[in-house]
């Protein structure tokens, strides 16, 4: 059984109450289908087709691979950058000093994935966008998800590209897959970064995913 770890060197302290990963979840688990409802009520007002134009029957595999791909590709170049830019590694630190790392497994990086990707998509893409527009929508997710300035602007060019692959396929597939992607990747590379870290200087009996 993993052992509650030091931070790797240059993080900041974690907080007082750190959040289990199981905690996060359940909490995701709620609040996306809070989105779901408010999407779903949302497109019914607006009087828009609603679930049965985000999800059609036609390429919605084609959707789902291109999606992927393209999420793939936006994780490794965002993946990057936070590596280089201060303002986004900071992102990072404060993830790390907010989570209990420690319990942090790789099935993890997909439960967090499919928790933003899907609901996220629906409530933004799929209700706001048709009604607010790409530009108006994409502003209002990169706010809700404005940590620091540097997130917001991140999360809004984000919202810009997935708003605009939405436009591109007429359907929801393809921006729910890449947006999963892009969650899962970036979740999983911060485990293995921290893993490392933690290895490095010894603070950890175990590492995360191992017994």
């Amino acid at each position: 059984m993993s052992m509650p770890a030091a931070l790797p060197p240059n993080y900041p302290p974690p907080y007082p109450l750190r959040l289990h990963p199981r905690v996060l979840a359940g909490f995701g688990s709620l609040l996306g289908a809070l989105m779901v409802a408010v999407g779903i009520g949302w497109a019914l007002l607006a009087g828009d087709e609603g679930p049965g134009a985000w999800f059609p029957r036609e390429r919605w595999l084609a959707d789902l691979l291109l999606g992927a791909l393209l999420g793939a590709g936006f994780a490794a170049g965002a993946w990057g950058l936070f590596g280089r830019i201060p303002a986004l590694r900071r992102i990072e630190r404060r993830l790390v000093a907010v989570l209990d790392v420690a319990a942090l497994r790789p099935h993890h990086a997909i439960i967090f994935g499919l928790l933003a990707g899907v609901p996220e998509e629906i409530l933004f893409r799929g209700a706001l966008q048709p009604t607010l527009g790409l530009l108006v929508a994409s502003l209002v997710f990169g706010a809700l998800h404005a940590v620091t300035l540097a997130y917001f602007v991140y999360a809004g060019v984000a919202g810009m590209l997935l708003g605009a692959l939405a436009l591109w396929r007429g359907a929801l597939w393809a921006p729910i897959a890449a947006h999963t992607v892009i969650d899962v990747i970036m979740f999983a590379l911060l485990i293995r970064r921290w893993r490392t870290g933690a290895r490095a200087q010894g603070g950890c009996s175990a590492a995360p995913g191992e017994e």
